[in-house]
């Protein structure tokens, strides 16, 4: 339950004059030593400020996602649930197909969860698309469904890595620069519906130069769609090799809406003044102008690096801001090495609709 402070806190946020964003400024998530029902929430915009939210239950030690203010978990069972702090809500997805998982352990299975739409405000049409095993696949869901679409994904269109839904299609990009659009629209709740036709915009090109750790799509608060990379260095520390975020490379993304094809494709060093939220969140862009506390054209990102040995000796301490216009980084947040057995840093923003 949130406290009164907490309720007080947040509803600041809310009143702060919003110009241009269709996004709120994220809130950061972490662990609390206190208990495993407890997380922290730090925020940004006023940065003495942190204060404790408990969920109803004990979770996994990853979030597989964050959307509107739904944190997405998955358990043993492969069960996947959406819980929602900010209301104290939970959703419970049907249960994802075990057979549909690669081996090792389940918290690697599913990979990203984002929604549609908030399901406060869509009860009966949002949909939930999944990323899922090691090879980068794709899976949806919809309330009309009893159980989960997967998608049928040739070789050359696995190894998906972020989506986003744009103009009524989902987007996905892999980590071979693959550009990916399907349509859930006229999926009907007919459990024998056929999967929709995956749409090759990009296709993949396995070269090493070409391969990116992650890969982000976002729609900057202009309305334009750009995929942003991040690139990794890799250091040895005792018997293991731990990864350190080396820079990022931003592309924007032309479309011809008309026949969803890709017009054009071109590295820039601009992302339109915005600042860019990037990890296993849903990834969201915010204007400067309704996050003056921030910098124009930088990327906030957490640690999404699925690595548990790493993890448990050193935790996911590779957070900090990239500055486009030089390339500099540094740190919004001190990590703690308390929390490297403990969840995951996650930005979670709720939709602007709240109350």
């Amino acid at each position: 339950m949130f406290s009164k402070y907490w309720h007080s806190l947040f509803n600041t946020f809310l009143n702060i004059k919003r110009r241009s964003s269709t996004n709120l400024v994220p809130v950061l998530m972490i662990p609390s030593k206190k208990s495993a029902t407890k997380r922290k929430v730090y925020s940004l915009q006023a940065k003495s400020k942190v204060v404790e939210i408990e969920f109803p239950k004990p979770y996994t030690r990853r979030y597989c996602g964050s959307c509107y203010g739904w944190i997405a978990t998955v358990d043993e069972s492969f069960n996947i649930t959406l819980p929602n702090p900010f209301k104290n809500l939970s959703i419970h997805l049907p249960q994802f197909d075990s057979m549909a998982y690669d081996s090792g352990p389940y918290t690697e299975k599913i990979l990203k969860v984002v929604l549609s739409d908030d399901p406060l405000l869509h009860s009966n049409n949002f949909v939930v698309v999944v990323i899922y095993s090691v090879y980068g696949r794709l899976a949806f869901y919809r309330p009309c469904q009893e159980n989960w679409i997967y998608m049928d994904v040739d070789e050359d269109q696995s190894l998906i890595s972020d989506i986003l839904f744009h103009k009524g299609l989902v987007y996905a990009i892999g980590k071979y620069n693959n550009l990916e659009s399907f349509d859930v629209n006229g999926v009907e709740d007919d459990e024998s519906s056929k999967p929709p036709k995956l749409n090759t915009l990009v296709p993949q090109i396995v070269k090493l130069e070409n391969h990116s750790r992650r890969i982000y799509l976002v729609k900057l608060s202009m309305g334009n769609l750009y995929s942003i990379h991040k690139h990794f260095d890799f250091e040895e520390v005792g018997e293991r090799m731990v990864h350190w975020t080396k820079k990022f490379t931003v592309f924007k993304l032309i479309l011809d809406y008309e026949n969803g094809k890709l017009l054009e494709k071109k590295e820039v060093e601009s992302i339109d003044g915005d600042i860019v939220f990037v990890g296993d969140n849903k990834t969201l862009a915010v204007s400067a102008l309704d996050f003056p506390e921030g910098q124009p054209n930088s990327i906030y990102f957490t640690d999404d690096f699925i690595d548990w040995d790493a993890y448990e000796v050193l935790g996911p301490r590779d957070i900090g801001i990239v500055h486009l216009k030089d390339g500099s980084l540094e740190k919004y947040y001190q990590f703690k090495s308390s929390h490297k057995d403990h969840s995951h840093y996650i930005w979670i923003s709720p939709s602007k609709e709240y109350n």
